[in-house]
C-alpha cells in the first residue's frame, strides 16, 4: 500500500491513516492490555495473602494451602494459576478455586476475588467469605461500599489498591502495615 502525505495534512486523517495501516494490530494490542490488568490482578491475588493475617483456626495446619476463590473472573482464575503453580507465600502454597455460585464457596476459603460477572451476587459473597475470615477483593467499582477489603482501581494506567480497614476487621483479618504502604488510598471506619 502506497500512501502519499501531504505537507500540511490534518491530523485527523494522518490518524485515520496509521488506524487503518496497523489493520488487526490495534486490534491485539488493546485485547492484550486486557489480559495484562487481568494478569495484573492475578499477580496481586497471589502477593496479597502474604500481607494477612488471619484467626489462628483459619488453616486446619501448618501445611494447609491458602484457598483463593475467584467468582465472576474466569480470565484472572486462569492467570493465578499460572502464577501459583509451583510457588509459596508465608510458606504456604495457593490454591485458586473457580466459585460459580454462592453456594460454592468452601469453607477453607482464605481469599475472596469478586469479579465483574459476578456483580448480582457480590453482596451474598461477601457475607459468606465473611463468615468464613476471608478477606474480600474486587474490582468492582462500588467494592469497597459492597464490603470488600481491598478493590483494584486504575490510577494513571496502572493497577493500584484501595483498602478498606473496616471492610477488613469485618471479615476477621488484620492486614499488615507494609500492604498500607504500596496502597493508593487507605479508608478508615466512615470514610
Amino acid at each position: 500500500m502506497s500512501t502519499h502525505v501531504r505537507v500540511g495534512m490534518p491530523r485527523r486523517i494522518l490518524l485515520r491513516m496509521a488506524v487503518a495501516a496497523c489493520g488487526g494490530l490495534c486490534t491485539r494490542a488493546l485485547a492484550q492490555m486486557a489480559v495484562r490488568r487481568e494478569a495484573v490482578e492475578a499477580a496481586y491475588l497471589h502477593k496479597l495473602p502474604g500481607f494477612v493475617e488471619w484467626p489462628a483456626q483459619a488453616f486446619a495446619s501448618a501445611s494447609s494451602p491458602i484457598v483463593v476463590g475467584l467468582a465472576g473472573a474466569p480470565a484472572v482464575y486462569e492467570e493465578l494459576v499460572r502464577i501459583a503453580k509451583g510457588r509459596l507465600v508465608a510458606g504456604r502454597s495457593v490454591e485458586p478455586r473457580v466459585l460459580e455460585a454462592v453456594a460454592d464457596a468452601p469453607h477453607d476459603l482464605h481469599v475472596l476475588f469478586i469479579g465483574a460477572e459476578a456483580v448480582r451476587t457480590a453482596r451474598a459473597l461477601v457475607e459468606v467469605a465473611r463468615a468464613r475470615h476471608a478477606l474480600v477483593v474486587t474490582d468492582l467499582p462500588d467494592g469497597l461500599e459492597a464490603g470488600a477489603a481491598v478493590q483494584f482501581v486504575e490510577v494513571d494506567g496502572r493497577v493500584r489498591l484501595q483498602i478498606s480497614l473496616s471492610g477488613a476487621r469485618k471479615c476477621g483479618v488484620k492486614l499488615r502495615s507494609q500492604l498500607m504502604g504500596v496502597a493508593y488510598r487507605v479508608m478508615e471506619d466512615g470514610e
